[in-house]
């Protein structure tokens, strides 16, 4: 009886500090609520936050976005692949310039129509710059600036050929240059021989042509220009020059 009582006396004993140790961990779990209670409180403090971040920036333009007011004075070439990097080239090419660039989009891929201040000039300053510095052009191919716009249909362009084909001076050494997208009712050498028809300078040139008449088709619309070697830029010849 003695041993049976000291046996439980111990047994008493020996489960009060476990009574304590199950006792003190709900205590801690307690005290633990509240810290999980601010941190759910602190998250709509920081989403706030963000938001007013995000609303303090200046919205972005998307690509694309600057509408082109009037009719374009430059066409740009680019790599179709790359669009975006293409937009973004030229603006930075055109703005090393001093220029601030509308850019429209067209129905032919790799082609932008642009207006900017004085499209001769600014192609005789991207000229300059491609020599000075070429790994600012990636992916911009041509710049070419543009005089009138027509419809492309043949009696249009020779009308329009003609008139500024009296900028040609009778001494002077001329060709024609074209690139036609999305239109083929006529192969290319019958229309250079119907376009040239009236131009009435004798002295043709096709290596070192004091002037080019310049013509761009582009599906219903066509873009001509009289134009000196030099206002034509293409960077690939520029870069091995």
């Amino acid at each position: 009886m003695f041993m049976a009582k000291k046996a439980r006396k111990a047994g008493a004993k020996s489960a009060k500090p476990r009574k304590k140790a199950s006792a003190g961990k709900p205590a801690k779990k307690a005290r633990a609520k509240p810290k999980a209670v601010k941190k759910a409180k602190a998250r709509p403090k920081a989403a706030k936050a963000v938001k007013k971040a995000v609303a303090a920036k200046p919205a972005q333009l998307p690509l694309g976005a600057t509408p082109l007011k009037g009719q374009a004075n430059m066409i740009v070439t680019f790599d179709p692949n790359h669009k975006g990097t293409a937009e973004l080239e030229l603006r930075e090419v055109l703005k090393q310039v001093g220029e601030k660039p509308q850019i429209g989009q067209t129905e032919v891929e790799g082609l932008f129509k642009v207006a900017v201040s004085n499209a001769r000039a600014a192609s005789a300053r991207v000229r300059s710059l491609c020599r000075s510095n070429p790994n600012l052009f990636s992916v911009t191919h041509h710049y070419t600036p543009i005089d009138k716009w027509c419809p492309s249909d043949v009696p249009a362009m020779q009308k329009v050929i003609n008139a500024v084909s009296e900028g040609i001076g009778q001494n002077e050494k001329w060709k024609m240059g074209m690139n036609k997208r999305h239109w083929d009712k006529l192969e290319g050498v019958q229309l250079i021989v119907k376009l040239t028809d009236v131009v009435n300078r004798k002295n043709v040139d096709l290596n070192s042509p004091d002037k080019i008449i310049q013509v761009e088709i582009i599906g219903k619309e066509t873009g001509i220009a009289l134009l000196k070697p030099s206002e034509i830029v293409d960077v690939a010849k520029e870069k091995v020059e």
